[in-house]
């Protein structure tokens, strides 16, 4: 028990001493005001990003306060200085402020942010995320809007050009792209390089080439043994939807009708829209297969994204699908939100 104690009270100094040092260790503090410096403290204590309201009740939180205080009497010199600071809190906050200012440095400071994959907390009613300073900095740019003056065309352009092939820049964003990008010849070693070197979303974007030489890549996330690993897999046959992915697919499948719990939702999803593209008889003899032999529990899901599949990537291949599975009118008007996701 003392033992117990010990460790729990040696945790508390450290705790303290991280978010000490957060407010102290900064070559800048000295040209901030008093005021200024208080309300960084107050930020950084309360520990997370929030909105105005949180939680199921939606009450105010006190770090809406403090930012709205934070707002009032930081100025736009300290604003930039503090992107230079060590805590991310900080750095998001500040940056916010600069972006609604509308400040000319901000497109600049983001680009020289986009190496920084540094943990922060949000909380925005009842959601609460984790997410990182160049993803929250690159939302911030691109949230406000519908324009600002200091991100033209062109410097969007030149930032998903940054991103997408600077190798040491790892973020959601740029995940993204990868996944969303066309497949320009001049752009095919690079994705491949990036896919090679470990980034599962550039495999989805390399998917896009259709080449068989890139087959091993995606087949070996089909077979991980993590679902989460293998729906990167399935995006990427989505893309690329070849016979020699037929037997990985049908695997997969086949696994995912016997299970009576703990359902890959996500992956569920993604595979009938892989399967879907397909357009043969042996695709429709899977989605068969599933409304015949599918475990009771698991049939529900199932059939929901088979329909989903279906509408959005209709086909004459899977003609009398959708009317066997015998949908109500309010179970076809909550799938309707579905297709949005």
């Amino acid at each position: 028990m003392k033992n117990k104690i010990f460790l729990f009270m040696f945790f508390l100094i450290l705790l303290n001493s991280c978010i000490n040092n957060s407010k102290t260790n900064f070559v800048h503090a000295n040209e901030l005001s008093n005021n200024t410096t208080k309300i960084i403290d107050q930020l950084i204590e309360y520990g997370e990003i929030t909105g105005p309201f949180v939680g199921e009740s939606g009450s105010r939180p006190e770090q809406w306060d403090n930012f709205i205080e934070f707002k009032k009497n930081a100025t736009e010199q300290e604003l930039v200085l503090l992107i230079q600071h060590p805590h991310p809190i900080i750095k998001c906050y500040s940056f916010d402020l600069l972006v609604r200012k509308q400040n000319k440095n901000t497109f600049e400071i983001l680009k020289s942010s986009l190496t920084d994959s540094s943990a922060v907390y949000t909380q925005y009613g009842c959601i609460g995320n984790k997410t990182q300073v160049n993803d929250y900095f690159i939302r911030s740019v691109l949230g406000f809007g519908p324009k600002n003056e200091y991100i033209t065309d062109k410097q969007n352009n030149i930032l998903d050009s940054l991103i997408l092939f600077q190798p040491n820049i790892i973020s959601d964003y740029k995940n993204g792209l990868l996944e969303d990008i066309e497949p320009k010849k001049e752009n095919y070693n690079r994705i491949r390089n990036l896919g090679l070197g470990g980034n599962k979303s550039a495999v989805v974007g390399l998917a896009k080439f259709q080449k068989i030489e890139d087959f091993k890549i995606i087949d070996t996330l089909l077979h991980h043994e993590y679902t989460s690993i293998q729906e990167y897999g399935l995006r990427a046959v989505k893309n690329y939807p070849d016979k020699v992915f037929w037997n990985s697919i049908k695997n997969i499948h086949l696994k995912q009708i016997k299970k009576s719990g703990n359902f890959d939702y996500s992956l569920i999803r993604v595979l009938y829209q892989a399967l879907v593209q397909y357009k043969n008889e042996e695709s429709r003899e899977l989605l068969e297969l599933t409304l015949n032999e599918a475990t009771e529990s698991a049939l529900k899901y199932h059939k929901e994204y088979i329909w989903v599949a279906l509408k959005k990537y209709p086909d004459k291949t899977y003609s009398g699908i959708i009317e066997k599975m015998n949908f109500s009118e309010y179970d076809l008007n909550n799938l309707e939100y579905e297709l949005d996701i």
